[in-house]
Order: structure tokens, then C-alpha cells, then sequence
């Protein structure tokens, strides 16, 4: 009858020792292919985020040329002229043409664009390095860890996208005003 009770204890204490390490590596992988997929996500972000902003930088462009072409249109048309009548004439045009105005919405818009895009990505990295610090702590967690490294789970490098001003400012201790050129 001991034998009985000692076996039945042993195929309880491996079911349990089983169940726990199905579930640690459930837990685990899940949390595995979240970030793996965060970081292939960030990177469709992220050139989500600049085609869209080149592009909308395109169309200012486009738009600032053309309102450099119509303005010197007028002014070459207010220059021409060589004869006796023409001053009047070019003086009539003058007063009477409507001169287009500049309209600054599309800069406004592509300034909102960066601003909310930038944003966005930001957000993007922080759930990613929440991602990383949640699978960290399961790798080191006692049991969870040493489950873990049995089956040959470890850390994952996650990269997360700076500048050369902030890698510059968190290897020198440094970071100084910034200055916008005004020209």
C-alpha cells in the first residue's frame, strides 16, 4: 500500500513538475514572439513614418517652386516692355494683378506630421523595451530561469532606434542647448 501511495505521489509531483514547465515556456515564448514581432513592427513604423514625411515634405517643395515660378513670372512680365507706352501699361498690370499668397497649411501639416510620427515611434519603443524587461525578469526568476535554461531560452537583444546626438550625449555625460539655424 506504500508503494502505491509513494508511485501515485511521484506521477502527481511529475505532472505538476510538467504542467509547470509547459506553462513557464508558454509564458515565456509568448512574450518571445510579442517583442519579435514588436521590433519587425518598429521597423515598418518607422519607414512608414519617413516615406510619410518625405512625401509630404515633396509636395512643399513642389508647391514652393511653383510659387517661385508664378512670382517670377510676374516680376519678369513687370520688367518687359521697351516702348514709350509700355511704364503705363506695366504700371495698370501691376494695380490690377492678384498676386497669390503664400499659404503655409502644408508646413503646418508636415510639422504636425513629424511631431505626431515621432511620437508615435517613441511610444512604439518604450512598449518594446517594457516587452524586454517583462521577458528578462522571467529569465531571472528561480524557477522560471532555470526552466527556461534547460531548454536553451535566453535573453533577447532588442534594438531601439536613436540618434548620434543622444548616443554622443549618454557616452560623454553631455548634452548641450540646441540652437535652430535661423536662416
Amino acid at each position: 500500500m506504500a508503494a502505491i501511495v509513494v508511485v501515485v505521489g511521484v506521477i502527481l509531483f511529475g505532472a505538476i513538475l510538467g504542467g509547470c514547465t509547459v506553462s513557464t515556456l508558454n509564458k515565456e515564448n509568448g512574450i518571445r514572439q510579442t517583442i519579435l514581432t514588436k521590433q519587425k513592427d518598429n521597423k515598418s513604423q518607422m519607414d512608414a513614418m519617413w516615406k510619410t514625411i518625405e512625401q509630404t515634405a515633396q509636395v512643399s517643395k513642389a508647391q514652393k517652386d511653383a510659387l517661385v515660378e508664378i512670382y517670377s513670372g510676374y516680376a519678369n512680365a513687370r520688367a518687359g516692355g521697351g516702348g514709350a507706352g509700355d511704364t503705363d501699361r506695366r504700371l495698370m498690370t501691376w494695380v490690377k494683378e492678384a498676386v497669390p499668397n503664400a499659404n503655409p497649411d502644408t508646413f503646418r501639416t508636415l510639422q504636425n506630421i513629424i511631431v505626431s510620427q515621432r511620437e508615435g515611434f517613441a511610444m512604439r519603443q518604450k512598449e518594446l523595451l517594457d516587452l524586454s524587461r517583462e521577458h528578462n525578469t522571467i529569465l531571472g526568476n528561480i524557477v522560471e530561469g532555470t526552466v527556461c535554461k534547460m531548454f536553451g531560452r535566453n535573453a533577447i537583444e532588442v534594438t531601439i532606434v536613436t540618434s548620434s546626438r543622444t548616443e554622443n550625449a549618454f557616452e560623454t555625460g553631455k548634452d548641450d542647448n540646441t540652437t535652430l539655424p535661423l536662416k
